[in-house]
């Protein structure tokens, strides 16, 4: 079975079992519609049972079948929680397919893989792990963007002047 990650179990909420999920940046789930999730237990996905699924401010307040007191639900606290693809909802404006792209810069060649994106504000940055080990943060927008190769999976990049040398010391 494919499960995907989407957050972890924050805290309880009640005594009655309930317990907040916290989602990772950039993932929503069909909460209308999301029927299980499975919570890391000893290295093991175990499946879990949603009876209900209520969207608060910092995620959502979920009911687990056969968990019904806060001492059951304090032990579920910091597992992370996966589901099925199915009720993972796509975020279309996401840049998150192009982490692992290689980024080839004009001017240094091969500058390494591209780690995190970070969409937080309105430039949104690139965080790249050259070979050496050094993360490297460039801004990903089309001044600097050449050409993008899905099939390779590279980045064609053309970094302002001076920015890489300064993270390599170069």
């Amino acid at each position: 079975m494919n499960t995907q990650e989407i957050g972890y179990i924050s805290k309880t909420h009640g005594l009655k079992g309930h317990v907040v999920l916290r989602l990772n940046e950039f993932v929503d789930i069909d909460h209308d519609n999301i029927k299980s999730i499975f919570l890391e237990l000893n290295g093991s996905q175990v499946p879990y049972f949603i009876t209900e699924c209520k969207l608060i401010n910092v995620g959502y307040i979920i009911k687990l079948e056969n968990i019904d007191k806060v001492e059951n639900a304090k032990n579920l606290i910091a597992k992370k929680a996966f589901t099925l693809p199915e009720f993972i909802l796509e975020d279309e404006d996401s840049l998150n397919e192009f982490i692992g792209y290689t980024i080839i810069d004009s001017k240094m060649g091969n500058i390494g893989f591209i780690n995190e994106i970070d969409q937080k504000t309105n430039n949104v940055l690139i965080r790249v792990i050259h070979p050496s080990g050094t993360e490297i943060i460039l801004p990903f927008n089309d001044d600097f963007i050449i050409e993008i190769d899905d099939d390779l999976k590279t980045i064609e990049f053309d970094a302002p002047e001076g920015l890489i040398e300064m993270y390599l010391n170069v």
